[in-house]
Order: C-alpha cells, then sequence, then structure tokens
C-alpha cells in the first residue's frame, strides 16, 4: 500500500510498540493487561503525543473500524502539514469507534496536538490491519531451503580459509 513518509517511518514504531506489548520476559501474553494499564495513564502518557506517539497510540489499539477503506488510502499517502491530512471531525465521519475508546477520544481532544494525534493513530490502526507491511510474509520453503544451502557453502568456505591462515576450525 502506497504511503507517505511519515506513515511508512512512524508504522514501524507503532508495531514495534505494540510488539514490546505483546508479552512479558516468561513469554506469557499479556497484551490486554497493558493496554488496561496504558488507558487507565491515559492522562499521564497524553504528554509524549508529540515526541512519541507510537506510545501512546497503542492505547487506541483495536478502537476503530474503517467502512470507508479509499478515506483511509488517501489519507495515508499525506504528511500532516498536507491539505489531504483531515481532521479528526471529518475522519470521525468514515470511521467506526468501539463505546470504551470515546472518553479517550474526548481527552485526547482536550490537548494541545490531540486532533492530529487522533487521525494519525487511527491511520496506524488502518495500516495494523491493512497493509502488508504490517504482518509478516509467508516463507516459501524452497526459499528457505536455498538460502541454507547457500549460508553453509559460505560457511564451508570461511571455515577453509580460516584453517589455510592456521585457525583451528570450528567443529559442528
Amino acid at each position: 500500500m502506497k504511503k507517505s513518509h511519515y506513515f511508512t517511518n512512524l508504522l514501524r514504531s507503532y508495531l514495534d510498540e505494540i510488539d514490546d506489548l505483546v508479552t512479558d520476559s516468561e513469554g506469557k501474553s499479556v497484551l490486554q493487561r497493558r493496554l488496561k494499564d496504558k488507558r487507565q495513564e491515559m492522562d499521564a502518557i497524553l504528554a509524549m503525543i508529540d515526541y512519541s506517539p507510537e506510545m501512546v497510540a497503542v492505547v487506541f489499539y483495536d478502537a476503530f473500524g474503517f467502512p470507508s477503506a479509499d478515506v483511509m488510502h488517501k489519507l495515508v499517502q499525506n504528511e500532516p502539514e498536507h491539505a489531504g491530512f483531515l481532521a479528526w471531525a471529518e475522519l470521525e465521519k468514515s470511521l467506526t469507534v468501539s463505546p470504551w475508546a470515546e472518553p479517550l477520544i474526548a481527552v485526547t481532544l482536550n490537548v494541545q496536538g490531540g486532533d492530529a494525534f487522533l487521525v494519525t493513530t487511527a491511520a496506524l490502526e488502518f495500516l495494523r490491519h491493512k497493509d502488508t507491511f504490517a504482518a509478516p510474509a509467508p516463507a516459501e520453503e524452497a526459499d528457505d531451503e536455498e538460502e541454507d544451502e547457500e549460508t553453509d557453502d559460505l560457511g564451508d568456505a570461511g571455515s577453509d580459509w580460516l584453517s589455510e591462515q592456521g585457525f583451528d576450525t570450528r567443529e559442528e
């Protein structure tokens, strides 16, 4: 999907932030608990929307539905300062919003930059759901086998060169 540099860069950070929230150090799924905690801290973390919007945007994880994909496709092709970057009041007409998110939206609209932040957040959520970059590509087994063979060949060549230089070869 074609998107502006702004959304290309921010999407990577947003997906990384979500990934950080998914599991704890023991590998247990804790996403919903961490999202709940962040939502309860909304007043405190809103100050970060200017310098780290991806860390706040996760509060709206799964908050939006996108019945009008055309509007979203146009939006994600724009930079925030471009005329095609909608105001929240305009964009909201093209979305469905989960009831739990409405109080968070109201709080967000009360801070400077909140309007543009909500538009950005909705776009990030759209991209998370609709952009092929956001989902890992399925691996082809044949490609994996070819890569393994190439890696083995390089490893053998490297071991041979090291041996020629007088180093001990690695035992496998």
